[in-house]
């Protein structure tokens, strides 16, 4: 299965994985239980037999090959365990984030490979615990397994600039040389018409190569939201005059940057028209398929929205690309919501939190579509702990990528105590006037402004990261009673038409899109155990909260 639109590669070749792979549940003891044949990605609880499953299994296939390769997971739902005939080869923890496996030497012929997955909350995981939304299980993304050379490139990463009116390209790669001997090779980059050139590299032996140079691209075409035009980087590695390794990915000419209170694209001040979006659907859990993606990206670009939250995590690299393409601005969020002091305290919190944040950046950095980094949703920023967490991992953002603004989504109840509002190039809140409260609109936001103008966020973007209401489909009455359509159309309205008139705000990003699925242990706020707020249900059929937004978003154009 491609991971992405657009292949990859012309030249490593690629070992066919059949998407059905060998499939057991385990017990206490790790014996094997129940067998099953399941599809490659896709998440278990697809299966009516495992729809509420909580545990480990063991996924297995016989794969024939040799030599060098690299196992690429695009994500495993939450811990995962490789084996290679019965040895383990690889960990990973978080499901939402790519990760691969490097084997060297490995003799010719028929192989077992096993990935055993566990998605219980158990005493290691810091991130993954009962949430408001649902830790599925499974291989829930890509699996790529691809022939390597004895040189390869492991990534190529592009920054686009704009000084004195001209476009530049900051690009840098790793290489590695798995040999035990230096290696010299020219790395050469297409772009576009322009060859770019670097030569005369010497690879250490046995470990990566950084590389990097900074070109003048004279005939750019930018990339905007309303012609958003993407370029093929196609980097190829020459040894003895031979191309060995090559690695395609698209990029886009833009920048984002913040000018006191407004958010600059291109130099062009945007504001912003969001949903927050979590990967769940009715029928897939949070393994979609491409074609339930397209018909998101297609559903959100009707609304007249110009952005979509990931909350709260890195999401399918597919969609993200849906979201290149079609020009929509992305908030891609690290794993974490919603944690307590105690929860952040634990012993894996921090290293769990960077190997999320390295691995989202990394993968994501060359998508010209995101347009904010952001962390810890929810979580203590009001305390003296909290705030060290905050910068620690925004520290480790602006060390990876310089070129985006960062935030993060800071809740209501923290109006007046957040310690964290100077760490951030965008200033974020969640609040729900109208659901959790009866305050008017207009109150709380002054109230919201007053706050944030009196720290030293003050003078920065300010957006409104969640509000909403929530409606179950199908559920209507004329007394606007709470959980109807007709209550949560009607405080929808008197919210976007709040916000969006206001000029000291930079926009709105509505909970939620979509209807998702929650852990049993929220079930007492959840009816149905889904988080209800979505202006479409889980099928995405259309409550009537969806044609309000739609004409309040397609009536804003400031």
């Amino acid at each position: 299965m491609n991971p992405r639109l657009f292949q990859n590669h012309f030249v490593r070749k690629e070992i066919s994985l059949d998407p059905l792979w060998d499939f057991h549940t385990l017990n206490s003891e790790e014996e094997k239980q129940e067998e099953f044949k399941l599809l490659v990605p896709g998440c278990w609880e697809s299966n009516p037999k495992l729809s509420s499953y909580k545990g480990k299994a063991i996924y297995s296939k016989k794969v024939t090959f040799g030599g060098n390769a690299r196992l690429v997971f695009k994500g495993v739902s939450h811990t995962a365990y490789i084996y290679l005939d019965k040895k383990q080869i690889g960990y990973h923890y978080n499901a939402y984030t790519e990760f691969s496996v490097l084997l060297q030497d490995i003799p010719y012929g028929e192989h077992l490979l096993e990935v055993k997955v566990d998605n219980t909350f158990h005493e290691e995981s810091a991130l993954h615990v009962s949430n408001d939304y649902y830790s599925y299980g499974g291989i829930t993304r890509p699996v790529v397994m691809e022939e390597l050379d004895e040189i390869f490139i492991k990534y190529v990463h592009f920054i686009p600039y704009r000084e004195a009116g001209k476009w530049y390209a900051a690009i840098s790669a790793l290489v590695t040389n798995l040999t035990k001997e230096p290696r010299e090779a020219t790395l050469k980059i297409k772009l576009g018409e322009e060859s770019l050139i670097f030569d005369e590299n010497i690879l250490i032996p046995g470990t990566d190569t950084f590389i990097e140079k900074t070109f003048e691209i004279p005939y750019a075409i930018p990339y905007t939201l309303e012609e958003p035009k993407l370029y093929i980087m196609n980097a190829m590695l020459i040894y003895k005059d031979k191309i060995i390794d090559d690695l395609i990915d698209r990029v886009g000419f833009r920048d984002i940057k913040v000018k006191g209170k407004e958010i600059l694209f291109n130099g062009r001040k945007v504001t912003i028209k969001g949903v927050n979006r979590h990967e769940d659907y009715a029928e897939f859990g949070c393994a979609v398929p491409i074609e339930a993606m397209y018909r998101d990206i297609e559903i959100i670009k009707s609304l007249g929205a110009n952005c979509i939250r990931t909350c709260h995590y890195p999401n399918d690299e597919r969609f993200l690309d849906l979201c290149d393409e079609n020009g929509i601005l992305v908030w891609e969020e690290a794993h974490a919501r919603g944690l307590n002091e105690a929860q952040m305290r634990h012993k894996n919190f921090e290293q769990q939190s960077a190997d999320c944040i390295r691995e989202m950046i990394e993968n994501h950095i060359n998508h010209p579509s995101i347009y904010v980094w952001g962390i810890l949703n929810e979580c203590v920023s009001n305390t003296e702990f909290g705030r060290s967490c905050y910068a620690k991992q925004f520290q480790l953002i602006k060390n990876l990528d310089t070129s985006r603004p960062v935030t993060f989504a800071s809740l209501e109840a923290h109006i007046g105590s957040d310690l964290c509002l100077d760490l951030v190039d965008i200033v974020s809140f969640n609040i729900y006037p109208g659901w959790y409260h009866n305050t008017p609109v207009t109150d709380s936001l002054e109230s919201l402004k007053a706050f944030v103008n009196h720290t030293e966020g003050a003078g920065k973007p300010l957006l409104i990261s969640e509000i909403g209401a929530a409606a179950i489909y199908g559920h209507r009455s004329n007394n606007l009673e709470k959980w109807t359509e007709e209550y949560q159309q009607s405080v929808l309205s008197e919210q976007l038409n709040s916000i969006l008139s206001d000029e000291e705000l930079s926009g709105v990003i509505i909970w939620q899109y979509a209807d998702c699925r929650v852990d049993n242990g929220w079930f007492h706020g959840r009816p149905k155990c889904q988080n209800n707020k979505g202006i479409v249900d889980n099928y995405r059929r259309e409550k009537l909260a969806y044609k309000t937004v739609k004409e309040i978003f397609h009536s804003y154009q400031r």
